[in-house]
């Protein structure tokens, strides 16, 4: 079936631009609309506006905006009949079109995905059906692992130092291929296997492409119980986060992501029933990492192990997106155990009421260190009363911030400095990346808003202005015009899809993310946006009639007499203020 003008135009008006945004990225409610952490950039401080009632959204740092369809073209990068056709399918109306689906470029990586792919599905065999995964598959039923589980992580086993690369050269890879890869190296006997006698967890990237493994020795065989993939050309260990493609949806519907250590972690909280889990595959955290997280939720949980180094751990991913502007929560272990042992040692139960029971993270903060410091030394109190102090400075409530200071003092008897507080840095952000509009553009634009919203203004501007002074804006108020005439109602959303203007989609962009524009028709505000318009278009012929008689000697006499007339007129009419444009 062909993609119809009505098809478009029924799938738009039934589609929620913050839904179908929202079923991509985290929002966070904002007046009538939500703000977000902006995909298409670099972003740390939500910058992405999304008006609701106008069906627009708008980055303020890089520019990018439009309506439904053109996020879904540009976050997929998908043609427009493939972008009405996904939002189709997001709402719940379905519709069976044609698209002209261009191939997708293959990766230069294939290759390797293809081989780790093998991999994974070779050993996933050998772990539980052959003869060589009974012992391994016993010690993780040990552990507490299901066999739906073990299907879930695509866990695998590699009995021997020569039966994986053996497999794979018998697939068609070369040895070259596997060394890339980092599964396999070149010994004086021949190729041998990296993870041999070792349980497989696959690791993937964010796209859910292996790039690498994780192997457990649970034999006692090695000093080492874990080992990892060294990093390869498809694989950089600060630029993946563990269980992230499994794990997006659930923590877009859970509205929070919570970040561990390790892969055992995060099989844990998933056999808790907590899907909404990640890893960074150790303590540290890059800001890379930190970005996929936040591209998941705004809301970030933090989960390291309950003992000392887990514990700092906590603390320095917790502070690390605090400073990025994220809302940052704790689980409050107070064991010296990590989450798969308290599973293990205490039941599901207790990991499910830990999490029900996260706590914001500077009341962890706070405990963490009244615990490591001794408070009756001033300089431990000068200490925590400096780095605690500093995450207070980033709450963006004034209410949280007075109640934290007085329970800072009461614990330290130190007042704290005051520091930058997150509205100053807000505002600041805004400064730099809205324009502020003189008074003749916010004139023309309330004009532009209220008459995409009224049919009222519509028939008032016909009647007593005509015209708008800005080329773009006139355009615009003439498809605004023709929108009415068209479909008895105006959209702007609907415009936007039609215009093949650039500048005007820029503009229609604007308009509708703009803060301080209404779009509720008020006769009043109204009138005077259009005799702000007519003031200028009286002072523009105004500047013009001074021009021309500044060449008096040009002109006849009656020509000049004529002028001047004209002239007068028009400065009684703008009270004497000749020459001046209010802005």
């Amino acid at each position: 079936m062909k993609l119809t003008e009505e098809m478009i135009d029924d799938i738009r008006n039934a589609a929620s631009i913050s839904e179908v945004i929202g079923h991509y990225i985290p929002l966070i409610r904002k007046g009538k609309g939500y703000t977000a952490l902006c995909p298409f950039h670099d972003d740390h401080d939500p910058s992405l506006s999304i008006s609701e009632d106008k069906q627009i959204y708008k980055c303020f740092v890089c520019g990018k905006g439009g309506n439904v369809f053109r996020f879904v073209q540009d976050y997929k990068k998908v043609s427009f009949p493939e972008a009405v056709k996904e939002v189709s399918e997001i709402i719940g109306k379905p519709i069976d079109i044609d698209v002209d689906r261009k191939p997708r470029p293959v990766s230069k990586y294939q290759r390797s995905y293809d081989l780790l792919n093998a991999m994974i599905s070779y050993s996933s065999y050998l772990l539980t059906a052959s003869k060589y995964g009974p012992d391994a598959m016993a010690y993780l039923e040990k552990r507490g692992l299901e066999k739906d589980i073990i299907e879930r992580f695509d866990i695998g086993y590699d009995p021997n130092d020569t039966i994986m690369t053996a497999y794979l050269k018998s697939q068609k890879f070369t040895d070259e291929e596997m060394i890339r890869c980092n599964v396999g190296r070149l010994q004086d006997n021949g190729m041998r296997d990296v993870f041999h006698h070792r349980i497989l967890f696959p690791i993937h990237n964010e796209n859910g492409e292996p790039v690498a493994f994780s192997a457990r020795d649970f034999e006692g065989r090695s000093d080492a119980k874990y080992i990892n993939s060294s990093e390869t050309e498809i694989y950089t260990k600060g630029d993946i986060i563990y269980n992230y493609h499994r794990a997006k949806d659930a923590a877009r519907m859970a509205k929070a992501v919570i970040v561990c250590e390790g892969v055992m972690d995060v099989i844990a909280y998933a056999r808790a029933g907590i899907d909404n889990c990640v890893a960074t595959l150790g303590t540290a955290c890059t800001q890379k990492q930190l970005d996929l997280i936040a591209s998941l939720s705004n809301d970030i949980v933090v989960s390291y192990d309950g003992d000392r180094a887990g514990q700092a751990a906590n603390m320095k991913i917790g502070e690390l997106a605090m400073r990025a502007g994220y809302r940052v929560y704790a689980i409050d272990n107070r064991s010296d155990l990590d989450p798969d042992e308290l599973i293990n040692t205490y039941g599901k139960n207790t990991l499910r009421d830990l999490y029900s029971k996260k706590v914001p993270f500077l009341d962890y903060a706070i405990r963490y260190y009244r615990e490591h410091l001794n408070l009756e030394n001033y300089n431990d109190r000068k200490t925590m009363t400096i780095k605690v102090g500093a995450l207070i400075d980033l709450l963006k409530d004034e209410y949280d911030r007075e109640n934290y200071t007085n329970t800072l003092y009461e614990i330290t008897k130190l007042r704290k400095r005051d520091g930058e507080t997150p509205i100053k840095k807000e505002y600041n952000r805004k400064v730099a990346h809205q324009v502020a509009l003189d008074g003749l553009t916010k004139a023309e634009y309330t004009i532009l808003l209220m008459m995409a919203y009224s049919l009222q203004a519509v028939h008032l501007f016909q009647k007593d202005l005509g015209c708008l002074l800005d080329d773009n804006d006139q355009k615009l108020a003439m498809a605004i015009l023709d929108d009415y005439r068209r479909y008895e109602e105006c959209s702007l959303a609907r415009i936007y899809d039609q215009s093949e203007d650039e500048e005007m989609r820029k503009l229609i962009v604007t308009l509708a993310t703009a803060e301080d524009l209404s779009s509720e028709y008020r006769e009043e505000i109204f009138r005077g946006a259009m005799d702000r318009v007519k003031r200028e278009i009286k002072q523009r012929k105004l500047r013009d009639l001074e021009k021309k008689i500044a060449k008096v000697s040009a002109l006849s006499e009656e020509e000049t007499n004529q002028k001047l007339e004209e002239y007068l007129k028009l400065v009684k009419e703008l009270g004497g203020s000749h020459g001046k444009s209010s802005k």
